[in-house]
């Protein structure tokens, strides 16, 4: 990050305990958490706001608004977010659909609906001065309510205030195994990653299961192996 008293900004309370986890099972945490958790008044917000944008009652499915998402900060020329959001719609979506749309929705397997969306969203990304009543009326004739369409350019709107967020402080980009884990904790958790007592212990809670799932495998492994060595005791037939 270019922002370094803020990305050395000793961590306290819940988040202090949550980098410790992730730092302890080799995770890497992503750097945009130094930026959440820095001014927390305006970032309790923000994090509440971008939950119900992305996770609230909505015609556009959490996949479809992930892939918005990532499809928008792709256009926006925002690594991070593009990739990030890309391994959550690739959680709730098919994958191969995923690399499509980022590619190119034109040629993807998206239906003529979608594909009309995702033109409107890429003209937000690359000229949104030139957005005009022609392009809402044709999304209309596609089929979109003025809800989804309301929905669709919010999504895009959060978005670009993150591109914004994370270019202009120097987030770096992470491995494909770290972004795939992320994905998979936003897909689990949502958005507001506060570190609040409820949501660690979340974390610790799934952290256990898995633990004592494992412990129990092992457990009834040893006792088949166990029944498998002992020999049968000799028949008495007299």
């Amino acid at each position: 990050m270019y922002l370094k008293e803020i990305e050395t900004r000793p961590a306290e309370g819940m988040a202090k305990i949550a980098f410790k986890e992730l730092r302890d099972s080799g995770e890497a945490i992503p750097e945009i958490l130094h930026l959440f958790r820095f001014k927390r008044r305006s970032t309790d917000h923000l994090v509440r706001f971008t939950e119900e944008v992305m996770r609230g009652p909505s015609p556009l499915s959490p996949g479809m608004r992930e892939l918005i998402g990532a499809y928008f900060s792709r256009k926006n020329h925002c690594s991070f977010c593009s990739d990030a959001h890309a391994a959550s719609a690739a959680g709730y979506l098919e994958e191969g659909l995923v690399k499509e749309v980022l590619r190119n929705p034109e040629t993807s397997r998206l239906d003529a609906a979608h594909k009309a969306l995702f033109g409107y969203i890429g003209k937000l990304a690359e000229q949104p001065s030139r957005v005009t009543d022609a392009d809402i009326q044709k999304l209309k004739e596609a089929g979109w309510s003025e809800e989804a369409i309301y929905d669709a350019l919010t999504v895009a709107a959060v978005f670009k205030f993150y591109n914004t967020w994370n270019n202009g402080s120097g987030v770096r980009s992470m491995t494909s195994a770290d972004y795939l884990f992320s994905g998979k904790v936003l897909n689990t958790l949502g958005y507001c990653m506060d570190f609040k007592l409820t949501r660690l212990a979340r974390l610790l809670a799934r952290k256990f299961r898995a633990v004592a799932g494992f412990l129990l495998r092992r457990r009834r492994v040893a006792k088949t192996q166990a029944w498998a060595n002992k020999k049968p005791a000799s028949a008495d037939f007299a």
